[in-house]
Formats: C-alpha cells, sequence, structure tokens
C-alpha cells in the first residue's frame, strides 16, 4: 500500500497542476481613442448614378497615417477626421455595402499575438432581415481612431453580422 501511496500522490500533485500560465496569450486587447459613428447612406439599388459612384468603395480598407492618406470617399470627412494628430494616432476605415440595418453596434480592437496582425472586428447587431430582393440599400462607412501603428504593421478589418429578434421559422 506504501508504494502504491508514493506513486499516486505525485501523479494526482501533477493532474492537479495548471499550467494555464505557460501558454502564450493568442490575443491582447488594444484600446480604442476614438470610435466613430458609423456613418449611412441609405439608396435605391435602382438609382444607378449613386450605386456606380459607391460601388468601387464597398470592402474597401485604410489605414491612415497622414491627412494626406485620407481618402476622397463620396459621404465627406467632418472635421473630427481632418483634424486627427496623426503623429500620435492611426485611423482605420471600412466601408460596407449592405441591405440590412445597423441598430446595435460595437467595435473590437487587438492584436492577434500569433499572426502579429492587428486586428478590428465591427460586430453590427440588425432586426431586419437581409433581403437580396430589396430596392433598399444601404452604403456604410466605419472608422476607429488608434494609437499610431508601426508602418510595417499588418491590419485586418471585417463586419460581423448578428440576428436581434429574428423570427426563425
Amino acid at each position: 500500500m506504501k508504494n502504491l501511496t508514493v506513486f499516486i500522490l505525485p501523479l494526482l500533485l501533477l493532474c492537479a497542476c495548471s499550467n494555464s500560465n505557460d501558454e502564450p496569450q493568442t490575443e491582447t486587447v488594444l484600446p480604442i481613442s476614438k470610435h466613430y459613428q458609423p456613418c449611412t447612406s441609405e439608396f435605391n439599388i435602382r438609382d444607378t448614378e449613386w450605386v456606380d459612384k459607391i460601388k468601387e468603395w464597398a470592402e474597401k480598407k485604410y489605414v491612415v497615417n497622414d491627412l494626406s492618406e485620407l481618402p476622397n470617399d463620396p459621404l465627406g470627412f467632418s472635421d473630427s477626421y481632418t483634424s486627427v494628430d496623426f503623429k500620435e494616432y492611426t485611423l482605420l476605415i471600412t466601408y460596407n455595402l449592405h441591405n440590412w440595418n445597423i441598430d446595435t453596434y460595437r467595435n473590437r480592437y487587438y492584436l492577434n499575438n500569433i499572426d502579429k496582425i492587428y486586428e478590428w472586428a465591427i460586430c453590427i447587431g440588425t432586426s431586419s432581415i437581409p433581403d437580396d430582393n430589396t430596392e433598399t440599400w444601404y452604403f456604410t462607412r466605419y472608422a476607429i481612431l488608434v494609437k499610431k501603428l508601426p508602418k510595417e504593421a499588418k491590419t485586418q478589418m471585417w463586419v460581423s453580422l448578428g440576428a436581434i429578434n429574428w423570427g426563425w421559422e
């Protein structure tokens, strides 16, 4: 019995140890200096002049480190964008063409420690069910202001859509 105790006790101690501190952190949440309200333009899909103007902007992404890099988009920029201190900050901008309303909105910004990529997830909640047959569509610009990114920094930006109170019939 004594030999069994000598064998089992160290085994139990090894199993009880947590090695979670030894595992590297896969991501580091980063602060956002300023959250810009999404800027949305509602339009009729049959408005070919507007569609031609915005279609090249859908899904574009910009890492702006200087005022001269601010894109000349169809929505225009207020002073809150043009007065950024680009010596201290980087402006991240992306565009989306969609057929649903934005009911809730939040940003998630972090460093992916494994791939060394600065990632920005735009989390949207909508109560409207996307319908490709609708004539009402939306063109939206999303933006956040973050601490200055290194010139060689890799970035990734995407929109995540979630359902709010959809009848799943």
